[in-house]
């Protein structure tokens, strides 16, 4: 693959710089086009220091990307894969499906539209559920229908479409006084989907590629065992044994496919009691791609070649965010020694890889700097 074959789209940060790695994997080096500084390590960029990062263009909104790409679209042959590693780029792409699909591929449903009007989880929900997969009762705060006196409490709420709301504006609530404030209270969405709450023993997030063929990959798990007081998972075990962990594969197959969908995604569910509760697909590069890639599953990679890789052996092992996990310290989860074993012995990370051997200074600047900035905050409360 030339270098001009590919442009990978998106912020400078880990979900970035991890495809950036999955491409070194095959010797492709593709074009960046990175929204913001690249070197901006304050705000998590660190992908202008990578070794692989030969050739990057600086824009300052994803709309300004995609001005860049259709300015210069002559420069690239047929076919060039415009990779994007944000909601909000997909959306981007996907909105403009008409004058790009002729000579770019990227993730899309065939359709100009299509992947943002899929991107609504009340859809997602009920095409889940068609497919015959577990789901979470729901309701939607933007219908005729939505009614307080129907809700089992505790509930969560979170914005309906992933592009138009934040983490941010997810909440549990207890009672109908905790609900209406979290429905108007929305700092970035009024449109929610109310959900009966489980308690979460985990979340499954399952990588995987729709091929143009309607074949469905699925790989690998990304397992999150515990959420820090942080709010950030900042350590999963990464399995490739999916008979293990999804036995409703042919369901989800079944599901991915009648989406239309093409391209790299992920599909999430929550752990109760032995059993799966649908909660959403993403249908673009999900930023945990490159967990697997020590077990031989490059997601990027199989998007590109549009075929499933063959004999992934079955493996599973830890994965460490090196730059936030010893937050878990700081917050007695764990001992310094038991949480340096568990750095040593990971088989992935969120921003590190072995060949990229130019990250580790500015990954320790960005360590020193969060872990200052925490331990500060810890102390003067």
């Amino acid at each position: 693959m030339r270098s001009c074959d590919f442009i990978l789209f998106g912020q400078g940060n880990y979900n970035t710089l991890g495809v950036l790695h999955e491409l070194a994997e095959i010797n492709a080096s593709p074009l960046i086009l990175s929204v913001g500084n690249p070197k901006d390590i304050q705000n998590g960029n660190i992908i202008g220091y990578s070794k692989f990062a030969n050739n990057i263009i600086e824009v300052d909104s994803d709309e300004e990307g995609l001005e860049w790409i259709l300015a210069h679209k002559d420069e690239f042959p047929n076919g060039t894969v415009i990779y994007p590693t944000s909601d909000t780029i997909e959306r981007l792409l996907d909105n403009n499906f008409g004058i790009l699909a002729g000579k770019f591929r990227f993730p899309n449903a065939g359709q100009e539209g299509k992947v943002s009007s899929l991107m609504d989880k009340h859809r997602q929900t009920d095409l889940a559920k068609q497919a015959g997969i577990r789901i979470l009762d729901s309701q939607y705060s933007n219908t005729p229908d939505f009614s307080f006196n129907k809700v089992k409490y505790p509930c969560m709420v979170k914005p309906l479409n992933s592009t138009e709301g934040t983490k941010g504006d997810m909440k549990v609530c207890h009672n109908g006084h905790e609900l209406r404030e979290a429905l108007a209270n929305g700092r970035h969405t009024k449109n929610f989907i109310v959900q009966q709450y489980i308690e979460n023993e985990a979340d499954l997030l399952f990588l995987g590629v729709a091929f143009s063929d309607g074949d469905v990959w699925i790989p690998a798990v990304v397992i999150k065992p515990g959420v820090s007081p942080t709010g950030e998972y900042t350590h999963a075990i990464i399995s490739t044994d999916i008979g293990k962990y999804l036995p409703e594969k042919n369901e989800v197959a079944q599901f991915v496919r009648s989406l239309g969908y093409k391209g790299p995604f992920s599909i999430e569910f929550g752990l109760e009691k032995g059993k799966n509760y649908f909660f959403e697909i993403n249908l673009r590069n999900d930023g945990t791609s490159h967990y697997p890639l020590s077990a031989g599953v490059n997601i990027a990679a199989a998007y590109i070649s549009d075929k499933p890789q063959q004999q992934i052996s079955n493996t599973e092992y830890e994965m460490i965010d090196e730059v936030g996990d010893i937050r878990r310290v700081l917050y007695k989860e764990l001992t310094f020694g038991r949480w340096f074993k568990s750095f040593r012995k990971a088989g992935s990370y969120r921003f590190y890889h072995k060949g990229d051997r130019g990250l580790i200074f500015p990954l320790t600047r960005m360590f020193l700097s969060r872990f200052t900035d925490k331990f500060k905050r810890i102390i003067s409360r």
